[in-house]
């Protein structure tokens, strides 16, 4: 099956607006973040419910244009960490039909690996092409780990291991909180239904 063929079969009517949804999230999130200089990102949200409810593949597409249209916007930096976004996706699909979401604390377990492999993707793009500064919240931690004495890639990747696990187990934790509170009748629209229980609680 070509990407075509696949699109088409896959990216029904309600996939590509719960797409839609998710790139308007993660934009929304990951601006509002940055106004409140949070150190945190928390833009990936939407991406994350994509891949719970959708797959991979729609959850890659979500985070994709998100970035773009977020670099585009406001701020270039973010066309950089695409693959993040890819990485993010990809895992948290695997992570849904692993089980991740049936629970809370699973949640935030999986976004918590997330968040992990996330820093190491994350850490060589900050450093190599922006110094480890990329006007986000979480710059100051880079600062202080650099007038500790550690060297750049270090402080990055130290600020991202510091931040991506809270930020990622945060994201996971609303993500179930989201996927728990939908209507039955409306996850049965998506493909990735039978691997959630919509009468969770948290």
């Amino acid at each position: 099956m070509n990407i075509a063929s696949y699109l088409r079969t896959n990216i029904t009517p309600p996939v590509f607006s719960l797409m839609t949804v998710g790139v308007a999230v993660n934009l929304g999130m990951g601006q509002l973040v940055a106004l409140l200089k949070i150190p945190l990102y928390l833009d990936s949200l939407g991406t994350v419910v994509v891949a719970a409810l959708c797959g991979i593949v729609p959850a890659i597409i979500t985070g994709i244009i998100s970035n773009l249209l977020a670099s585009a916007v406001f701020s270039p930096v973010m066309m950089f960490f695409i693959p993040v976004m890819i990485i993010i996706a990809i895992l948290a699909g695997i992570f849904t039909k692993k089980g991740f979401f049936l629970h809370w604390w699973k949640a935030i377990l999986g976004g918590i690996l997330v968040g992990i492999c996330a820093a190491l993707v994350s850490a060589p793009i900050s450093a190599y092409l922006f110094g480890g500064i990329t006007l986000a919240g979480t710059d100051f931690l880079v600062l202080y780990f650099r007038a500790t004495g550690q060297e750049l890639m270090q402080a990055v990747l130290y600020q991202g291991l510091a931040s991506d696990p809270v930020d990622k187990g945060i994201t996971f934790l609303l993500a179930f909180a989201i996927l728990s509170k939908m209507p039955r009748n409306l996850l049965m629209r998506f493909p990735g239904y039978h691997h959630l229980r919509p009468n969770n609680k948290i």
